[in-house]
């Protein structure tokens, strides 16, 4: 074995490390390590983990065929080469889903075609912008290249002042008839295991909660939406009623609201014991103590949404 190999192998990088360079959050390492066997890290004396060059590379090519579609249970046993040439094929399907244009300018043609309808404040251009290119791209592609980009541009030109609020609340509400639309349609039968889907008290930011719903959605969930700003004894009623499998919280805005704490320990409490809660957003990190405390699984991304989900299917099966 030559000597960078042997260096590739070493057990050096703790999964704070691994999280950052991977793109997936330190849950979704964990679940795929033990009940997938993706990966076999070393422990420190101290009990942490550590992982090695290759263990970060194989967790990569993971993400990008999970992301592709795929499910984490049926990739996690392939060989390194493997995984390399599945990840290659789904770039290059991806690419010609696409019209295979550089940076997918085609993608960037409709993100750009969206923007200048909500900053001339044309509901019937977003409107229709949106809908072609929900009939030119897969939903992982609307998802990920055009809406989400789209929701991050808007949150920039209005810190920039671009655009004023007006702007904003225009585009937020031509987004949520748009993805609930989506949804609605993604799995019309309702099949599938129960995910209920909210923002806790205090969060009213609910763009993040239907993306959520679309996702899992399309991955053959049956979403209940319940909304911005539900209190947690509500959501507990409804997990309850509803015999949800998983519970998903979005926390996108504030990220110091010191009343949420107490509202997540109450969630936690009352949830049946078959519930799973899940956590995401972009304010999720600032409660992750609270969260880890109360059990709650952590996603970084609508990626990490679809391995959690995955996982949960995989355990109940």
């Amino acid at each position: 074995m030559s000597e960078n190999s042997s260096q590739h192998d070493l057990p050096r990088h703790p999964i704070q490390v691994v999280a950052r360079r991977t793109g997936l959050s330190a849950d979704v390492i964990r679940v795929w390590e033990r009940r997938y066997g993706a990966v076999n890290p070393e422990r420190a004396p101290a009990g942490r983990r550590l992982y090695s060059d290759n263990d970060i590379e194989r967790l990569a090519l993971l993400r990008q065929v999970t992301q592709a579609g795929r499910r984490i249970g049926d990739v996690a046993g392939l060989a390194h080469a493997e995984l390399e040439a599945l990840a290659a094929e789904d770039r290059a399907a991806q690419a010609a889903e696409v019209g295979a244009l550089p940076a997918n300018a085609e993608a960037s043609a409709h993100l750009q075609e969206a923007l200048d309808a909500v900053r001339n404040m044309d509901s019937l251009r977003l409107q229709a912008a949106l809908s072609q290119a929900a009939a030119a791209f897969s939903q992982p592609v609307l998802v990920e290249q055009i809406v989400v980009p789209l929701l991050r541009a808007i949150g920039q030109s209005w810190q920039d002042g671009t655009i004023r609020v007006c702007h904003e609340h225009l585009a937020s509400a031509v987004l949520r008839a748009f993805l609930d639309a989506q949804r609605a349609t993604a799995n019309m039968d309702g099949s599938g295991p129960t995910l209920l889907i909210a923002t806790p008290t205090g969060q009213g930011h609910e763009l993040g909660a239907l993306l959520v719903a679309l996702t899992a959605a399309t991955d053959g969930w049956n979403t209940v939406y319940l909304g911005a700003n539900t209190p947690a004894a509500d959501i507990a009623a409804a997990a309850a009623r509803t015999r949800a499998r998983a519970v998903s919280l979005t926390i996108s805005y504030p990220g110091d609201d010191p009343r949420l704490a107490e509202e997540l320990r109450t969630l936690a409490r009352q949830l049946p014991n078959t519930t799973t809660l899940l956590a995401g957003g972009r304010a999720a990190s600032a409660y992750a103590s609270v969260l880890e405390e109360i059990g709650a699984r952590r996603g970084e991304s609508l990626a990490d949404l679809r391995a959690l989900l995955d996982s949960l299917r995989a355990a109940a099966a």
